[in-house]
């Protein structure tokens, strides 16, 4: 049914005037009720008020003339006479019986004459009956209870009667009795009168202007019970009772007022009550509810049938006028329906010339337009359909013949596209990917399933690596995914196949962020890489046999500029004092020529180094020493290095460092590196204002900022600042500034530590520059802290400081006593400059240009120290200080490796003590060889080492081995106080745990000789 009135107009339009018809004459039935009914409950309630106010009235004036006429009685000379007789004579005697006739008669007069009294008696003060109305009850006793009104002339106003049930008569009844006096004045005896309230329910049960349920009653209370005294009531056996209701209770309180309510009857009544305070009555008048609000009740229906009826007329006339306004639209709607089944044809009726034909016409021309639409459309599709499937043939064809392969899968790890390349090339059949139910049936290298994990993680970016390929070939796999957008907004979605170029840089916007993603599969490109990784290798090795033959020179040319720049500065210029211009001239220009080739040579040098750098990174032979660490320390050491570039131009550093960053895990070597990097770019670019270096925490990620105000960098240049070599600006019109290197190899650092790196810029506004580290977490799994990394070569070099302060302290002087030392290099210019510079400090210097040259050396001179070069014709430098170091003869003798080769794991593993890259900075080299010719030998000297980190205990003590030290190990959990009595160590290695045992140690007097070196595990 609901479902026909939801189809049909014309029922709704019927159905809604119906209900707003109702609706109206039932709003308007009940309010002229509710109107009606407040009026007729004043008027009521103003009568009701009239007639207890009246009836009030008329019953005290009705009790009080009871009262008169009991005080009057008791005044009459006669009577006065007659009751004095009765108590002072002889009962048998004459004048007794004369007065009690006489009395007898006068009483029996006033009750004939008073229809109230029902009964007149004489009592003595004892209660005896004298005479009495009753016969009966002459010469009884009767005594005057709680029933009995008593009160004397000076009273009767302010006694309050009481009233009673008589038994005899079972209805209302009261008793006045009032004193009898003598002449003198004395009490002689009582006058009682018992009364019925005949004459008050006379009052009371006169309702007039009540209508004809109207009621008035009395109520009194007696023997804590409310007792209906009078009224209509009294004649169906409700005396007695105790009656109850709303009114009736309130009264009794001594309450007046006014209410709807049940009466004792539990009839709804609209009630008056009163309190009669000087009679202890209540006094209700009721009329019921139905008679008193009949008339509104009777209009509110009146109104209903009149409206009803009206909209009953109405509804016929809403029918009609309905019917003809739906007839034709139910036509239009009908040729609607046939258009949506495809009948194009079909044409709406017109049937009227307002706005419904007007409609029916606008109908007819929208369907002539849709059929020709519809046929335009479908020769349009068939064309596009022919399009498309040429289209699809044309890229089917691409796909085909196409060199790299092509995967696409889906979000259920199936293939569902290749081309025939990718066959050939991973050395599977077309067949065999068909049938694969998974990709990782064809693909079992992790790096394709990596990948392709990542692009249904980050749906938005592009992802690539390196995998083996058969007949060992190398394969790159490119993957980007296939997603639909959601827009969270409207629920609309496309299909989308992300394309983001080669460039790394994240670009965020608004759009995007108001986008979800539903991810549909991943197409991977692969290509065989084989003969690029061939080339990119042989560029490295030229790269770093380039760089590493321009070192040697190097080294020589800057070494032998320093040296002449000293030899200048300390020798010969202060001899040479002329007031010669041209002499003077010729010795500034000469200081400066000098300078500028140190400083050329310098520049050099760095160039070299970050091709080097470029070289090991993308050979993965980059050392990264991986440490706990806190960002703040780079920032700070970073500044530090760059102090006086800002001094040189003017700028102020700005430092803008969050409070309480957690530690971070990464290279602090190379991080600083990184940030030195792009402070100096700043400060390079920016000619005035300052540069600031942005420090904060989000989520998990450290990001760090340099801010800079200078040119700015344009939006087409911005991708290519992280590319080898390149210089963005004019190039014609600015002087290139640096190698283009310092960023690509920042990149590729923040790149291994989990983080990005990317730039903001506008020109003329300056530019940011920013990265981001990921935060160090804590290990998970078995519960345990992760084991920390330890440092070796620092704590090798603590191990040889601790030596040389026992070496100092124990040794006597030795000055005056010349070091030999062997320096072996096949390069004569370095040779020549080390000679120089060693022998100006006092040293004797041997020379060797080979290994086997070096060998027969050292045992015919037995030198104190020995620099090494490492690559040499014939015996190269390794293999020379293995030889050394495997003799005892030759143990104890330090090595100084002095190489272009920057390979310090290996030297430290051979046991070398030291190791200096070319170009030498000379400053570094002298201070490792007065360190070492002052350092006592390590042999013999005894390591205990307390740790339980097996992997790091092993290589500690094959390292400690090679340098001479004999190292013994025991657990944290072993007694270190009896172990190292047991074993008498040298020194000991400890967590920063057992400082307190080690301080323990520290106290004793056996155990001060023993060094300890205790490792942080922060």
């Amino acid at each position: 049914m609901f479902n026909l009135f939801k189809k049909r107009l014309l029922l709704q339009l019927v159905g809604y005037f119906s209900i707003l018809s109702i609706v109206t004459v039932l709003l308007v039935a009940v309010s002229a009720n509710v109107r009606s009914r407040d009026a007729l409950r004043r008027s009521a309630i103003d009568r009701l008020d009239v007639a207890t106010s009246l009836k009030e009235s008329q019953v005290t004036q009705w009790v009080d003339n009871q009262r008169r006429d009991v005080i009057l009685m008791t005044q009459l000379p006669d009577f006065l006479v007659n009751a004095e007789i009765t108590f002072t004579k002889d009962r048998e005697s004459p004048e007794f019986k004369t007065a009690i006739e006489s009395l007898r008669k006068f009483m029996t007069d006033v009750s004939s004459v008073k229809p109230n009294i029902r009964q007149i008696s004489i009592l003595t003060n004892n209660g005896i009956t004298i005479v009495s109305t009753d016969k009966q009850k002459e010469g009884k006793y009767q005594p005057l209870g709680n029933t009995t009104t008593y009160f004397t002339r000076d009273q009767s106003r302010v006694i309050v009667p009481n009233f009673y049930i008589s038994p005899i008569s079972g209805k209302g009844a009261m008793t006045f009795a009032a004193p009898l006096s003598n002449k003198a004045g004395d009490r002689i005896g009582v006058v009682a009168v018992d009364l019925d309230l005949q004459g008050v329910d006379d009052i009371i049960r006169q309702n007039t202007g009540l209508g004809n349920s109207g009621e008035t009653y009395v109520v009194g209370r007696l023997a804590a019970k409310n007792i209906l005294l009078s009224g209509a009531g009294a004649d169906n056996q409700e005396v007695a009772k105790d009656i109850k209701s709303e009114g009736i209770n309130a009264a009794a309180q001594g309450k007046d007022g006014e209410g709807l309510y049940r009466n004792y009857k539990n009839v709804p009544v609209l009630g008056s009550f009163v309190w009669i305070d000087n009679l202890n009555l209540a006094l209700l008048a009721e009329i019921s509810q139905s008679e008193a609000f009949e008339p509104a009740d009777r209009l509110a229906r009146d109104i209903l049938l009149i409206g009803l009826s009206s909209a009953g007329i109405l509804l016929t006339a809403v029918y009609l006028i309905a019917r003809r306004i739906s007839q034709p639209i139910l036509a239009i709607a009908d040729a609607a329906n046939q258009v949506s089944g495809g009948n194009l044809n079909s044409q709406a009726p017109v049937l009227t010339e307002d706005e419904i034909g007007i409609l029916a016409i606008a109908f007819n021309q929208m369907t002539s337009q849709l059929k020709n639409s519809g046929e335009q459309l479908a020769d349009y599709s068939r064309t596009l359909e022919q399009k498309v499937e040429q289209r699809t043939s044309e890229i089917k064809a691409i796909i085909d013949n196409m060199v790299d392969g092509l995967v696409v899968v889906d979000g259920e790890d199936r293939i569902t596209q290749f081309n025939p390349a990718i066959a050939g090339m991973i050395g599977v059949s077309s067949k065999a990917i068909a049938n694969a139910e998974t990709y990782k049936e064809i693909f079992r290298a992790e790096e394709i399933s990596s990948i392709i994990n990542s692009t249904r993680e980050n749906p938005r970016q592009v992802f690539s690596a390196e995998f083996a390929l058969p007949d060992r070939r190398t394969g790159k796999a490119v993957a980007t995914s296939i997603f639909r957008e959601i827009d969270r907004v409207s629920g609309s979605s496309d299909v989308v196949q992300h394309d983001h170029g080669s460039s790394n840089v994240a670009v965020e916007s608004s759009a995007v962020s108001t986008l979800g993603v539903a991810y549909l599969g991943t197409v991977i490109l692969i290509r065989d890489i084989t003969a690029e990784k061939e080339v990119d290798r042989m560029k490295t090795d030229f790269i770093s046999t380039v760089s590493h033959e321009l070192r040697t020179p190097l080294t020589s040319v800057l070494g032998f500029a320093k040296l002449i720049q000293k030899k200048l500065d300390e020798s010969i210029f202060p001899l040479i004092q002329t007031d010669d211009k041209k002499v003077k001239r010729s010795v500034r220009q000469v200081s400066e020529n000098i300078e500028i080739i140190v400083s050329e040579g310098t520049r050099l040098t760095k160039l070299i180094n970050e091709v080097l750098d470029v070289a090991k990174i993308e050979a993965g032979k980059m050392q990264w020493n991986m440490d706990t660490l806190s960002i703040t320390e780079v920032i700070d050491r970073a500044f530090s290095a760059t102090s006086a570039l800002f001094e040189q131009k003017g700028l102020a550093p700005i430092r803008e460092i969050a409070t309480d960053l957690p530690n971070i895990y990464g290279d602090k070597d190379r991080l600083i590196q990184v940030v030195i990097n792009l402070i100096s770019n700043a400060v390079k670019f920016t000619e005035k204002g300052s540069i600031t270096c942005r420090v904060k925490h989000d989520h998990q990620s450290i990001t760090v900022s340099v801010v800079d105000q200078g040119v700015g960098i344009s939006e087409s240049d911005q991708p290519k600042v992280f590319e080898k070599f390149k210089q963005v600006g004019d190039t014609l019109t600015d002087k290139p500034q640096g190698t283009g290197l310092g960023l690509p190899i920042s990149r590729e650092i923040i790149e291994h530590h989990g983080g990005r790196i990317w730039v903001e810029s506008e020109l003329g506004k300056g530019s940011t520059f920013s990265f981001t580290l990921p935060i160090q977490k804590t290990t998970e799994g078995d519960g345990k802290a992760p084991i920390p990394s330890i440092n070796f070569e620092v704590l090798v070099e603590q191990l040889k400081k601790r030596v040389t302060f026992d070496r100092q302290s124990e040794e006597p002087n030795t000055e005056g006593v010349s070091k030999k030392i062997l320096v072996i290099d096949d390069d004569s210019s370095i040779r020549s400059l080390l000679r120089q510079e060693l022998e100006a400090k006092g040293y004797t210097v041997y020379e060797a240009d080979n290994g086997q040259t070096a060998l027969s050396k050292v045992r015919e001179v037995r030198p104190d120290l020995i620099t090494l070069d490492i690559i040499m014709q014939g015996i190269n430098g390794y293999d020379v200080a293995s030889i050394l170091k495997s003799d005892p003869v030759t143990l104890d003798i330090p090595i100084i490796i002095v190489s272009v080769l920057d390979d310090k794991n290996q030297g430290f593993h051979l046991g070398i003590d030291s190791y200096v890259t070319k170009p030498v900075d000379m400053v570094i080299l002298l201070r490792e060889v007065d360190l070492l010719l002052t350092n006592k030998s390590a042999t013999g000297k005894r390591i205990l080492i307390v740790d339980d980190n097996f992997v790091s205990i092993s290589l500690l003590v094959e390292m400690l081995q090679n340098q001479g030290f004999v190292p013994t190990t025991i657990s944290p959990q072993d007694d270190l106080r009896a172990n190292v009595i047991a074993s008498q160590p040298d020194i000991i290695i400890a967590s920063t745990k057992l400082a307190q045992q080690v301080q323990s140690l520290r106290a004793e007097q056996s155990m001060k000789h023993i060094r300890f070196l205790l490792i942080s595990e922060g």
